[in-house]
């Protein structure tokens, strides 16, 4: 009985233990990027697009290829290294592997242009920040290979 309850107490221990490591955040996995959409891939430490347009109201996806975290975290200014907002524009994802979502409010006005970079990473990323540029003219693009299944979520 005794080493029952031992096993039934690590199982249950251990289980506790794999639900909390695989949490970055909170929110549903993501599944990787279908279709088309406005991405931002990280993949050996570098943001690309560096600067990606988007219009206002559109859904952002993040696709971290790396093994590492990583976060897209808006700045009121390039090179700050703190969260801000610019145009009250926000974002933060967080730091995750796989992908995250995050949306410019539909009220971003045209030209805005929100300086980002990784909290985890800082200044060692290339470039060290990227951008976003709120522009009614850009379009959508496919979705990069590889995806990404981390977790889903990201608001400021």
């Amino acid at each position: 009985m005794r080493r029952s309850m031992a096993r039934v107490l690590v199982v249950g221990t251990l289980a506790g233990a794999a639900a909390a490591c695989g949490s970055s955040g909170g929110g549903a996995p993501t599944p990787p990027p279908t279709g088309t959409g406005f991405f931002i891939v990280i993949s050996n430490m570098t943001f690309t697009p560096a600067d990606l347009r988007v219009p206002s109201g559109a859904t952002v996806t993040v696709v971290n290829q790396d093994a590492t975290q990583h976060s897209v975290t808006s700045e009121a200014t390039s090179g700050a290294y703190t969260r801000g907002s610019v145009g009250g524009v926000a974002f933060d994802t967080g730091p995750f592997t796989g992908s995250r979502t995050f949306t410019i409010p539909a009220n971003a006005a045209t030209g805005t242009v929100i300086p980002f970079f990784c909290t985890v990473h800082t200044s060692t990323m290339s470039p060290q920040n990227g951008s976003i540029t709120v522009d009614p003219t850009a379009q959508p693009t496919s979705a990069p290979p590889g995806g990404g299944g981390g977790m889903g979520g990201g608001g400021y």
